[in-house]
């Protein structure tokens, strides 16, 4: 007993540090990046119905057996069960470590809830036949928490380094970012009732159900994308004439660089019959595009403290 206690009190008295913070985060965003790209992956290789059980991936076998569907969806469900455990690890570390806001915390903690929420989602959509309402909001809440993920992350970044953010300053850049990730999720959100209304079912062994008109939805879709690529043309503008240099002005160039990327694989796989391998591009650009509007955001919104100097600013 005399020498397990001083062992416990040192174990209690190890802090959680920022660093550790920055490096689950980043873990933890990366493997969420990925829910997003092997998800999209499941349904345009029409693999939703690949493992009919949950959640093993067949009755009497944990792991796929038979075909490449099977190993596909099972990928899937493995990852998002990986990122599901670190989002959970990621927000029990933010409320212990000394100094954080609270809000990105609260983030933290959202991200991890949003991430448990696609077991039971997921299960629901293999349930009732990879319903196209279903496996569309299976998609958005993976984008959902991606964008928060990556917004807590900034914060950890930026602490692990002595950034000092700390207020949210709504100057005319800041207004655009926030405009822009606005527009960027609604882009995604478009996007998603297309695929929705288009020719891929998510599984071969049943007819297409599809939701929606998929010209309509494609018109709403393009009108969108431009909303979006002029809002944040412009901020990228703003940030070259006023803070070029800065991570938040290279950062924004990268950003309009994916957003051309984007609007070019968009056209090319609507003149050419909706190929799945040119779709899963576009779901990967979409999630990236995600991560680098939200970071370039948050980095015009919470300026550097003067006692920082803008850790991340120096990039």
């Amino acid at each position: 007993m005399a020498t397990a206690e001083p062992t416990l009190s040192r174990a209690r008295g190890r802090a959680v540090t920022a660093l550790t913070f920055e490096r689950a985060a980043l873990i933890t965003l990366g493997l969420l990046w990925l829910v997003v790209v092997t998800g999209g992956l499941v349904r345009l290789t029409a693999s939703g119905l690949g493992c009919p059980h949950w959640p093993t991936c067949e009755a009497h076998s944990f792991v796929p057996s038979t075909g490449y569907h099977s190993v596909i969806e099972f990928s899937n469900r493995v990852i998002s069960g990986i990122a599901m455990v670190a989002a959970v690890i990621t927000a029990v570390i933010a409320f212990r470590l000394p100094g954080l806001q609270r809000a990105v915390a609260w983030g933290a903690a959202a991200a991890a809830a949003g991430t448990v929420a696609q077991v039971p989602l997921g299960a629901i959509t293999v349930a009732f036949d990879l319903n196209p309402l279903l496996v569309m909001s299976h998609f958005l809440l993976a984008m959902a928490v991606v964008a928060v993920a990556t917004w807590v992350t900034f914060h950890a970044v930026d602490g692990a380094h002595g950034g000092g953010r700390e207020q949210l300053v709504w100057t005319r850049p800041a207004l655009l970012g926030a405009a822009a990730v606005v527009l960027c999720l609604a882009l995604v959100t478009t996007g998603a009732f297309v695929t929705a209304a288009g020719p891929h079912a998510g599984a071969t062994d049943r007819p297409i159900e599809r939701f929606g008109d998929f010209y309509d939805a494609t018109w709403v879709h393009v009108r969108a994308a431009v909303s979006f690529a002029t809002v944040f043309l412009i901020l990228a503008v703003v940030l070259w004439r006023t803070a070029r240099g800065s991570l938040a002005q290279r950062l924004s160039v990268a950003g309009v660089v994916l957003t051309l990327c984007q609007l070019a694989v968009g056209e090319y796989q609507y003149r050419n019959g909706l190929p799945w391998e040119v779709i899963a591009v576009h779901v990967a650009i979409a999630g990236t595009l995600v991560m680098t509007i939200v970071t370039v955001a948050s980095l015009v919104a919470y300026p550097p403290a003067s006692r920082g100097a803008g850790s991340l600013e120096r990039g």
